[in-house]
């Protein structure tokens, strides 16, 4: 079944009981401990924020089960493309990302996404120098006012992302205060409008499929820059893990998401800190003269694999050992270990990279272990491991999971003029 078009093809077919009961994840441990015992309620599915479909992994067809869900489409700004199970059900979202700053102009709070419906209410924003905060209050067009609690935060060199989770339908649309509960307050205006729903995600923008992956180029304007959001249909054996922007460890700026306009002009590429992987949203100023438009080229991608296996090997020193296993379709050899001390043992690889296949696995990581790698210059390939061992052991079984491989393009995607008049 095609992924990227079907309202159409699947709008009469049933939802299945078992994916209504697995489907309803919450965001953040406390959003799913306070949705506790609500099984009748639904939880939007947000498979950008996410990055991952969310069905367990015992379902067996997955095209049917994501066929199932897929009554509707819509993408919602700073959040993602969100299937909804009910497409009567109007979506209330904010087109524009709000930009707070300090009285220095050192720091800042970015709101990136603003959804609300009849099931929930969910708020994204990321901050930059500028001190978390637990609560926003949401003050409606008629005075009421609502407390949304923090339902997940991370943080990193001063920087933090963090959604803001309500469970239940609030009065929210149209105009509306956001304070967010720093000291002092800081109070902002925003406004939610209802969101367009979309037969597939070719409807959503520019989409090029290569090499079984499909990407769509989600356009808007947000003053002087353009707005730019990645987005893919969920894979069944894997999800994708970079779209470029950061680009595979050791790999050149060439490898890298890349725009030039018309003139063949490359431009600078501004991100904002995404609350999860992969970054899929990004700006790049626009031209004086945009009459021609932009290409977006994507080199190559990086895809994680639902896979993993575990392997047996000698506990000791092995210069020529030649022990090939195979994950997520990809062969792995084993080309030696070493017991570089009583407790630690080089485990020598080659993952058989090949920068003329349309795929190589580079990288993967060790179950239950605490353990080091070294990677190849260029290629970003892991060359060796170091893992822990007990003193005196002769074998020691390894789980690989999580394999990761670059997946090679190019996505090439004509961005017009037009693409980037700014959202109402």
């Amino acid at each position: 079944m095609d992924s990227d078009n079907l309202k159409e093809q699947v709008g009469a077919i049933p939802i299945p009981a078992a994916l209504r009961d697995r489907s309803r994840l919450g965001i953040g441990q406390a959003a799913s401990e306070r949705s506790a015992g609500s099984g009748k309620r639904r939880m939007a599915m947000i498979a950008a924020l996410l990055g991952v479909i969310l069905l367990s992994a015992t379902l067996a067809n997955r095209t049917t089960v994501w066929a199932a869900i897929q009554r509707a489409l819509q993408f919602v700004p700073g959040i993602g493309v969100v299937e909804k199970e009910d497409p009567q059900s109007a979506q209330y979202v904010m087109n524009q990302p709000i930009t707070i700053e300090d009285e220095d102009g050192e720091g800042s709070i970015v709101i990136t996404g603003f959804l609300s419906d009849d099931q929930m209410t969910l708020i994204m924003m990321a901050g930059d120098h500028m001190a978390d905060f637990e609560q926003v209050k949401i003050v409606n067009e008629q005075g009421e006012a609502f407390t949304v609690d923090r339902s997940l935060v991370s943080f990193s060199s001063g920087e933090w992302t963090a959604s803001y989770w309500h469970d239940g339908k609030l009065d929210v649309r149209g105009d509306v205060k956001l304070i967010l509960q720093t000291k002092p307050e800081i109070e902002v205006s925003a406004h939610l409008s209802e969101a367009k729903a979309h037969a597939g995600y070719a409807d959503l923008g520019a989409t090029v499929r290569v090499n079984g992956v499909s990407i769509t180029a989600i356009t808007d304007r947000v003053g002087e820059k353009a707005r730019v959001s990645l987005v893919s249909p969920p894979m069944e054996k894997g999800s994708i893990m970079d779209y470029g922007i950061s680009g595979v460890y050791l790999h050149g700026e060439a490898d890298k998401l890349n725009v030039v306009d018309g003139s063949g002009k490359k431009l600078a590429i501004e991100t904002i800190r995404a609350m999860m992987s992969p970054q899929r949203e990004f700006y790049f100023p626009l031209s004086a003269d945009a009459s021609l438009g932009y290409t977006l080229t994507i080199p190559e991608i990086s895809v994680t694999y639902n896979d993993e296996t575990t392997v047996k090997m000698p506990a000791e020193t092995r210069e020529q050992l030649e022990q090939t296993f195979e994950i997520a379709g990809f062969p792995v050899t084993i080309t030696g270990t070493d017991r570089i001390a009583d407790d630690s043992l080089r485990v020598y690889l080659d993952l058989h990279y090949d920068e003329a296949a349309a795929s190589s696995l580079y990288n993967f990581d060790i179950e239950a272990v605490s353990s080091m790698a070294k990677m190849k210059e260029q290629t970003g390939a892991i060359e060796y491991i170091e893992v822990p061992v007990e003193p005196g052991a002769k074998t020691v079984s390894l789980k690989f999971i999580r394999p990761t491989a670059v997946v090679r393009g190019p996505w090439t995607l004509d961005l017009k003029a037009e693409d980037f008049i700014a959202a109402e």
